[in-house]
């Protein structure tokens, strides 16, 4: 939300979109040939379920060989190293993040654990559905990655009272994906919700605010078009007596700050089903641009 001065931020824009995934040799300080073990985080016994299915909505290897020196600051040995982004249902509890609960497989069956794990800079009230995996993870041609498993304790949180989206706590432990975003594609929504309170930027009478989250960091295809200017290319649709109506947002906040969310208010108290942007609008920092994209808000 707010913009930051901190290495990562300026960073993530450079991973995040395409999200970010690098590429190159396997080391053998990252290769690992069997299952990594837990970790020895202390697990919660209370409030917390074991259910996993559909946890992992994707993985996104959108940089290759390619993260900047800067990023050292961050990860220690993260320079030249593959990013890739991976994005959740639920947002996930930072204290329980480790980069070992990570296992990221690529086309060649090799396992690799990546050497740094972080939510930042989408880590706000709100946010935290991004794990940006810093890592060797395969080559973006010939052996990308394929899988990513979740082999240690990692918990999500329980629904945000200011948020629509039904989030359970729950350890995610053995989930895993094989939806992993290739390098040369372009950046999709992959998350939608209503927000308000503290968790909305902005607010206005008869008016709703939708956070909306993207595969990684975007900015216009367009020179001439600013952040700001997005909010006129995405559509929101009502619903109201079985008819979807489309709608343009008013405006838009959540902007210049790097991350992948944005929030759009939309003037009207009807139901908010969903949310679109036509091709062609916002690129990665691959400069691949964003194909149709729609999600369904999450209720």
């Amino acid at each position: 939300m707010q913009t930051s001065n901190h290495p990562v931020y300026k960073l993530f824009i450079i991973f995040t979109a395409s999200l970010v995934g690098l590429g190159g040799c396997p080391s053998t300080d990252s290769q690992r040939t069997d299952e990594a073990p837990a970790t020895s985080k202390m697990e919660s016994t209370s409030n917390v379920t074991s259910e996993n299915e559909d946890a992992i909505v994707c993985a996104f290897f959108g940089l290759d060989n390619g993260l900047p020196r800067r990023v050292n600051a961050v990860v220690r040995g993260a320079y030249k190293k593959d990013g890739m982004p991976l994005n959740f249902k639920d947002e996930i509890d930072a204290g329980t993040l480790d980069a070992e609960d990570f296992l990221v497989i690529n086309r060649e069956g090799e396992k690799h654990v990546p050497i740094g794990a972080i939510l930042m800079p989408a880590d706000e009230e709100g946010e935290n559905r991004t794990v940006l995996l810093i890592g060797e993870f395969g080559t973006g041609g010939s052996n990308p990655p394929v899988e990513v498993k979740i082999v240690g304790d990692l918990l999500t949180k329980a629904k945000h009272e200011d948020a629509s989206a039904p989030s359970i706590a729950r350890n995610l432990k053995n989930a895993s994906t094989k939806n992993v975003i290739p390098l040369s594609e372009g950046p999709r929504m992959f998350f939608a919700q209503i927000v308000k309170g503290d968790l909305a930027e902005q607010s206005a009478d008869n008016s709703q605010v939708v956070q909306v989250a993207w595969q990684g960091g975007i900015t216009p295809v367009d020179k001439k078009v600013t952040e700001k200017d997005l909010s006129q290319f995405y559509t929101v649709y009502v619903e109201d007596d079985d008819k979807v109506t489309p709608l343009t947002p008013k405006s838009i906040a959540d902007i210049n700050d790097n991350d992948n969310y944005h929030q759009l208010l939309v003037e009207t108290h009807l139901p908010i089903v969903k949310v679109s942007m036509p091709a062609g609008i916002v690129k990665d920092p691959n400069g691949d641009s964003n194909p149709k994209t729609q999600v369904m808000l999450e209720h």
